[in-house]
């Protein structure tokens, strides 16, 4: 009796998600590696964008403005644009647009701002497009590999000689739903990472707002 009971311990499966994953056939597999590479991407892509990100936001000299202001002041144009070329970080290559309209209708100083910020907004979401693609493409191939794998299991069902086993069903089931469980999450952290890195650009236009208002308040000083 106790070898018995010993012997049906020894045969119970124990669970690993890593043997449902690649427990299909070829296709199911190849679906699901492209899956876990869109991971891997979508961590990449993430972290690459968070460093740049972070980095362009901390590079910030406090006294920029004043001291643009005091060129600007003493008529030394060219010096205050030249020290905003020198400085060369997001925050001083719009104020150097904005320096070199100098004399012009404030209009024309608003509209070249706005379009050197909008170069260096689109420096800070290069790549979020391939990003934001993950979220849709993940839960889709862990769908398509999950059909694939359903259609197997009826398949070997068809199939297979003698009488039908309930286990040959349930295990091609849910072998298969492991493929959208990979999906989902692949999807669900690259749609969070997405989102964190909007919050993050949403940061940095806000400054730049903050940034060509204190410029427009210098020269319309009188």
């Amino acid at each position: 009796m106790f070898l018995q009971i010993r012997a049906a311990a020894t045969t119970e499966k124990v669970f690993s998600f890593w043997d449902i994953m690649f427990h299909g056939n070829i296709f199911a597999n190849a679906v699901m590696v492209a899956v876990l590479a869109l991971g891997v991407l979508s961590v990449y892509l993430f972290l690459e964008r968070l460093f740049y990100i972070n980095r362009q936001l901390k590079i910030h000299d406090r006294n920029l403005l004043n001291n643009i202001h005091d060129l600007v002041k003493d008529g030394k144009i060219e010096s205050a644009e030249d020290y905003c070329l020198r400085q060369n970080t997001p925050d001083s290559r719009i104020l150097a647009k904005g320096i070199s309209r100098l004399g012009r209708p404030v209009g024309d100083i608003v509209s070249a701002m706005e379009s050197q910020g909008q170069i260096e907004l689109a420096k800070m979401e290069k790549n979020l497009n391939l990003l934001a693609a993950v979220p849709s493409i993940a839960p889709m191939l862990g769908l398509l590999g999950t059909v694939i794998g359903i259609i197997m299991a009826f398949f070997n069902m068809a199939n297979m000689e003698g009488s039908f086993s309930p286990k040959t069903l349930s295990e091609g089931i849910y072998t298969a739903l492991g493929q959208t469980a990979t999906g989902l999450a692949v999807a669900i952290p690259a749609n969070f990472f997405y989102n964190l890195l909007l919050t993050r650009i949403d940061k940095f236009v806000l400054k730049i707002q903050q940034l060509s208002a204190g410029f427009l308040d210098i020269i319309n000083k009188p």
